[in-house]
């Protein structure tokens, strides 16, 4: 076991586990989310045939050099019919978008400069030859990987499966992930509050969406007292039963901090604990044959940047995909930033907007950097990182910026 570990280290020891949970397939209405696990490839030309690229009319070049000029409108092409009608000079064929182009049509001419009347259409403005026109193939040849395996499906990928002719696809199957939240001092959401020391719990239910969020399904056990043999009871039925188990609280120094005692009695190998990261330094990792536990810290701020630094990648990685970490971008300070140590590296809570004039965020650091603030983190936010080492930043200077919620 390792103990105090940089971030960097803390990072390393999480990413190099190697793990790939199997694969299995489903439709593309459970597609969404998904990491897949083959490669998308188109099964034909697209377009296949030459299309129209707008509604308007198919017409030769020459034709349409000088203008305005009047064409004698052969027939009509709609989106959808095989039916081929070529023209020959001084004739034009109504097309549509997506109509095929007919092989004597040279160019098109956008309705918009378009004028029909008693079956002749007038041209009102000259366009090359080959405008408007969609080649076979412009968009993708047969055989093409359109989606690469290891992608994060999104609404454009299931649609891309969806115009190449493939209903279901294979993706990893989902993560089973144990939320497991620790303190006699906690109340479910539904309870009563009658004494001022008890405390809501917001962690339970922040970890349960995060795991939705990487593509997990979670499952939570609930609120454990600070009793070792509950404690006991409860993490090992979790850890037998999930993927991935996660801890809040628990694993600090405390005499009812029993989670890192109760995990080695259960067989995990711890790999690290404590992590010179701020907020977030008791975080316990560790592994149980193909099964994983984060134990991480009590303060809702802390939770949740811890999973965002560690328990993401990690989940992300035993789906196969191909992006384990959260975003980053360059981000330019508008205002200094001190604090009053530099021992550890920090994720300041910061909120940010893209200046295009700068063609780059905009950061400023939250004034309120509690670790139990959850409040701070509604809206457009982000963590601000400040490396081990450094006590200050000046307005104007260029930071990382991981983008845990939004654009």
């Amino acid at each position: 076991m390792e103990v105090y570990v940089s971030y960097e280290r803390a990072l390393e020891i999480v990413t190099s586990q190697q793990f790939l949970l199997p694969a299995e397939r489903v439709s593309l209405f459970e597609a969404y989310g998904r990491v897949l696990r083959e490669d998308i490839r188109a099964d034909r030309d697209d377009p296949p045939v030459p299309v129209s690229a707008m509604d308007g009319y198919g017409v030769k070049s020459s034709d349409v050099e000088s203008v305005p000029t009047k064409l004698r409108v052969k027939g009509v092409i709609p989106a959808g019919s095989e039916e081929i009608i070529e023209i020959e000079r001084g004739e034009a064929v109504k097309l549509f978008t997506g109509s095929v182009v007919p092989e004597s049509v040279e160019t098109i001419v956008p309705v918009e400069w378009t004028e029909e009347r008693n079956g002749y259409v007038e041209i009102k403005r000259s366009f090359p030859e080959g405008a408007n026109v969609r080649l076979p193939g412009e968009n993708y040849r047969k055989g093409q990987v359109l989606v690469k395996e290891g992608t994060v499906l999104g609404a454009p990928e299931v649609g891309i499966a969806a115009s190449v002719g493939k209903p279901y696809l294979k993706v990893s199957v989902k993560p089973k992930i144990g939320i497991v939240v620790t303190g006699s001092e906690l109340l479910e959401p539904w309870e009563s509050v009658e004494s001022p020391v008890q405390i809501r719990n917001a962690n339970g239910y922040t970890l349960y969406s995060l795991v939705k969020e990487a593509g997990g399904e979670p499952v939570y056990f609930g609120i454990v007292r600070d009793n070792k043999e509950k404690t006991l009871k409860v993490l090992s039925e979790a850890l037998e039963t999930c993927d991935v188990l996660l801890t809040s609280g628990g694993v600090s120094m405390g005499d009812y901090d029993f989670v890192k005692d109760v995990v080695k009695e259960l067989g995990v190998e711890v790999l690290f604990y404590k992590v010179q990261v701020k907020p977030g330094k008791p975080v316990l990792f560790g592994k149980k044959g193909n099964r994983f536990f984060f134990g991480l810290p009590g303060f809702p701020v802390s939770v949740f940047t811890s999973f965002n630094l560690f328990v993401y990648p990690l989940l992300m990685k035993i789906q196969g995909a191909a992006e384990i970490f959260r975003p980053r971008v360059k981000g330019i300070l508008v205002e200094d930033f001190k604090r009053r140590k530099a021992d550890r590296t920090e994720f300041v809570r910061c909120s940010f907007s893209y200046s295009s004039e700068e063609g780059k965020f905009l950061v400023s650091p939250l004034r309120r950097q509690g670790s139990g603030v959850l409040s701070a983190l509604v809206e457009r936010r982000a963590l601000m990182v400040v490396p081990k080492g450094v006590k200050s930043l000046n307005r104007g200077d260029s930071v990382d910026l991981i983008l845990v919620k939004g654009l």
